[in-house]
């Protein structure tokens, strides 16, 4: 089946709004065994959106399309389908009573303004919007059903998976299904994972390696067709990510495609232990990342942003006389963080970061991504590394800091490092 996803608005085109609903869109369809063959963005512009959907309609099957559905004169997507239907706007009763429910829900008037949203198509069926005031519809023009959608994130993903994909799975019957396996990589370059599992094809040829960078780990995933071959897609399958896992080793951070953060609140919540966080140079980004985390509340007590010496010294107890003799970026300190850390949230386990995120160097001259990483655990578990990056640019030295500081608390905590 053969897929496309239609992106309104100047924003997009301007650089404004940078468009995350198409990969979310196009990981939906992946999902259903449905492959996106092609992404178009368009202005607010009824023609050209109009001459867009007619042309889809004429090669596609299925088209997503997100944004235009708001109440200003820029939002133009349901006049733009009605014009390729050559058919009329109408003020959709169903779609006006679902917009009056949210409104009353939230004690707001529904002003004439607001029921532009109601106009739609007079073929159009609606998509109710639980999340905000525009509805969405759906049409079938030639061969293809199209399913219009808010373009805000939130209310577009909930509408995709409680009103969309019902009906394309309705439309799609009985399809190929696709099985597919993560894994997260850390601590290498791509293209270095790439000659690790070289020879692939080759053992596995029924099933299809992808990698996609996403600094600073890889995300290497294996794709075979559900029903092909029945219950021995899955069986190959299962040796094939046996076979990535064996070449890639220790790298290998999740065998399901979990981010490291993700991975590390796991393994605390099986533990049934806590964590807290003491950081400099990483500014409160390991904390971010753990509290992306659903549930994270259950294993997370403290985040501590020591970026001057005067906070370490006062919130983490960290000795003076550590300060100047070793300095803020060194193994010493970052010890003392984590266990000052450890000390003030009562937890198990504690992470420091102190280190020199660049462009500059620090008052000593310490290389640009340098980063000194302290561990406290139990059992009396304390001890600090250092690690020496090669790279200028700050956020990713920030972003690789914090990774390498959950990757050394999760070897820890899988048992992968002892001392």
């Amino acid at each position: 089946m053969t897929a496309e996803i239609l992106s309104t608005g100047d924003e997009v085109l301007l650089g404004d709004l940078v468009d995350t609903n198409s990969a979310f869109l196009c990981d939906r369809l992946k999902q259903m065994g449905i492959r996106v063959s092609q992404i178009t963005v368009k202005g607010d512009d009824v023609d050209a959106v109009c001459k867009t959907v007619l042309a889809i309609s004429r090669r596609a099957r299925i088209c997503l399309v997100t944004g235009g559905l708001g109440p200003t004169r820029d939002d133009i997507t349901a006049q733009a389908c009605a014009e390729a239907l050559e058919a009329s706007l109408i003020l959709n009763p169903t779609a006006l009573a679902s917009m009056k429910t949210y409104f009353d829900r939230r004690g707001f008037e529904l002003t004439p303004d607001n029921e532009k949203q109601a106009w739609l198509p007079d073929s159009a069926q609606v998509l109710e919007n639980t999340h905000g005031t525009a509805p969405g519809f759906s049409f079938q023009l030639n061969q293809c059903w199209f399913f219009c959608m808010p373009g805000v994130p939130s209310e577009m993903k909930q509408m995709m998976d409680a009103c969309v994909v019902p009906r394309i799975e309705a439309i799609q019957g009985k399809q190929t299904r696709l099985l597919i396996r993560r894994f997260t990589v850390f601590g290498l370059h791509e293209s270095r994972v790439g000659t690790l599992l070289t020879g692939f094809e080759d053992l596995f040829p029924g099933i299809r390696l992808g990698f996609r960078a996403s600094f600073p780990v890889i995300e290497v995933k294996l794709v075979r067709d559900a029903d092909e071959a029945g219950k021995e897609a899955e069986t190959v399958l299962a040796q094939a990510g046996q076979w990535v896992a064996r070449q890639l080793g220790s790298k290998v951070v999740s065998m399901t495609g979990l981010s490291l953060e993700a991975e590390v609140g796991q393994c605390l919540a099986r533990k049934g232990q806590t964590l807290a966080v003491a950081e400099s140079c990483t500014g409160g980004l390991i904390a971010h990342l753990i509290t992306q985390v659903p549930g994270s509340s259950d294993y997370f007590l403290l985040s501590a942003v020591t970026y001057a010496n005067s906070a370490k010294i006062k919130v983490l107890g960290v000795n003076p006389q550590t300060l100047d003799t070793c300095g803020a970026v060194h193994e010493n300190t970052a010890l003392e963080m984590a266990v000052g850390a450890r000390q003030v949230a009562g937890s198990d386990w504690a992470v420091s970061t102190t280190g020199i995120a660049g462009p500059g160097g620090g008052p000593t001259l310490k290389q640009v991504g340098t980063v000194c990483i302290g561990l406290a655990g139990p059992g009396g578990l304390a001890l600090a590394k250092k690690f020496e990056f090669k790279f200028d640019d700050r956020e990713k030295n920030k972003k690789i800091f914090a990774a390498m500081a959950l990757e050394l608390l999760r070897r820890h905590l899988t048992g992968e490092i002892s001392a």
